[in-house]
């Protein structure tokens, strides 16, 4: 038995699908369950769970959709999309059983979510400033952007730019920590940003 947890193209930005796909390759049926739980990107609080089951015969795929919903407002330019967790749990026989793993696996991350956190406020505050001197600096007129404002912004925007960068490094090397620390079942997954979205 193995399960595959694939993300599919957007349709939306109000949610980003996946679908986690679990395959029999036992010389007989299986049946399966699931613990789904999905997690706020801001708080990493749970927000529910989730326990499809069923039976996959032999060479046979079961497939779970999932749409995670972007997150808060107050997340500003870093909006995410909802995280989770998964845990499968096979059996030959009915019942089969998975356990939730989420308080388990959290406070196993404190640390690193902790980390995560202080650099979001770094972030948040870097481009807070950002548009603060851009305001002060480059005042628009009554008539619109100028050249002169635009090259004033491009200058701004180049002086600040290293901090930028490196708070956006940073975030992405520690959320990827967070998906492969420990390991199944305490791989994080989703939680992606939210790019500049146009249908």
């Amino acid at each position: 038995m193995n399960h595959l947890v694939r993300d599919k193209t957007p349709l939306t930005d109000r949610y980003k699908e996946y679908d986690v796909i679990v395959t029999n390759g036992c010389p007989g049926p299986v049946y399966w369950t699931m613990c789904i739980e999905r997690l706020d990107p801001l708080t990493h609080r749970i927000l529910e769970s989730h326990t499809p089951s069923g039976l996959i015969e032999e060479e046979g795929k079961s497939r779970v959709n999932l749409q995670m919903k972007k997150g808060p407002d107050r997340m500003g330019s870093q909006m995410r999309y909802q995280e989770f967790y998964l845990n499968i749990g096979y059996a030959i026989k009915p019942p089969a059983s998975a356990s939730c793993v989420a308080r388990q696996c959290e406070s196993q991350h404190q640390e690193l979510r902790g980390q995560i956190d202080s650099n979001l406020l770094a972030w948040q505050k870097a481009e807070a400033n950002l548009n603060q001197r851009l305001a002060a600096e480059c005042p628009e007129s009554g008539w619109g952007k100028t050249e002169e404002v635009e090259t004033c912004e491009l200058a701004v925007r180049r002086e600040l730019e290293p901090e930028l960068e490196q708070l956006a490094q940073t975030d992405a090397q520690l959320r990827e920590q967070l998906r492969v620390a420990d390991g199944d079942p305490c791989r994080v997954y989703a939680g992606d940003l939210i790019e500049e979205w146009t249908p």
